[in-house]
């Protein structure tokens, strides 16, 4: 499963952070279980991200939770961290890479989210969802904020600057969640799993 990177940054001097970019491709991503809405079982697959580094994804009939890179203790997805009302997730994703010497390792994941609104049910929300990249030494990976898109011309680099500024943090149990709202406020989180 080859991930696709749609673009690649110039050569980085050691310690740079830069963006790459891939695809969720649905043929690539491998399916482990399929939705048991009875049992409360979502349905879970392993995608392709950047440089060998997986994206596990859960899905309910109408939610999404994702988790970049290797998860903890070797775990498939333990926790659930998705919007409450229904959402889709958008397919590409931003990886902040950090270069030092010749190794290059992602350290954050920017994906785009769709969250249905009732009370604007014209438009979803979108919110850009920043995660930490779980890495194989450590076995963890968090939300590091949220940035409402909507109505936020910023949003972008906005969600750049939480995950070059708390990628570093190696205690996901003390991170302060960053949260930048736009036009409109974030839409309620539901978690599963966590202590």
């Amino acid at each position: 499963m080859a991930a696709i990177i749609l673009t690649l940054p110039l050569p980085a001097q050691a310690g740079d952070i830069t963006s790459a970019y891939t695809k969720i491709d649905p043929s690539d991503c491998m399916v482990f279980t399929t939705a048991d809405a009875a049992n409360g079982v979502p349905r879970q697959a392993v995608c392709p991200g950047y440089g060998g580094y997986p994206v596990l994804i859960l899905t309910t009939a109408d939610r999404e939770s994702v988790y970049y890179g290797f998860p903890p203790h070797g775990e498939f997805i333990s926790r659930w961290v998705s919007f409450s009302a229904p959402n889709r997730m958008g397919g590409t994703i931003e990886w902040r890479v950090l270069t030092e010497g010749d190794r290059s390792v992602p350290v954050a994941a920017i994906q785009r989210w769709f969250i249905d609104d009732p009370n604007h049910s014209e438009a979803a929300v979108e919110v850009l969802v920043v995660r930490k990249v779980g890495q194989i030494e450590e076995w963890r990976g968090c939300i590091l904020g949220y940035v409402v898109a909507t109505g936020n011309a910023d949003a972008n680099q906005k969600a750049r600057e939480i995950a070059d500024a708390k990628a570093h943090e190696n205690d996901c149990r003390i991170i302060d969640v960053a949260i930048e709202e736009g036009a409109r406020p974030l839409p309620s989180i539901t978690l599963y799993g966590y202590d």
